[in-house]
């Protein structure tokens, strides 16, 4: 084999091995963002989540809260009612 001929060869292997690299590369890079787009997805679906756990508490204590007033409210209305009648007994 010619001196042209093995530089010619070795020319054309580097050239196939750098467009290898560049296809490894290309298909890297798109696996990456593979990724990187599944664990957005991941943590979209864990902030799903958890906001929906704080909701459920949230309304779990509002249900409370509502309860509290209404029993606070029923409270104040007999205190009321024992405040008049004692007004009108004392007059």
């Amino acid at each position: 084999m010619s001196k042209n001929s093995a530089d010619d060869s070795l020319s054309k292997a580097a050239n196939r091995l750098t467009a290898a690299l560049e296809q490894l590369e290309a298909k890297a890079g798109h696996l990456l963002a593979n990724v990187r787009e599944a664990q957005n997805a991941r943590d979209v679906d864990e902030d799903r989540s958890r906001l929906a756990a704080e909701l459920d508490e949230s309304r779990s204590r509002a249900a409370k809260m509502e309860d509290a007033a209404r029993d606070a409210g029923a409270a104040l209305d007999a205190a009321i009612a024992d405040v008049r009648a004692a007004l009108e007994d004392s007059q």
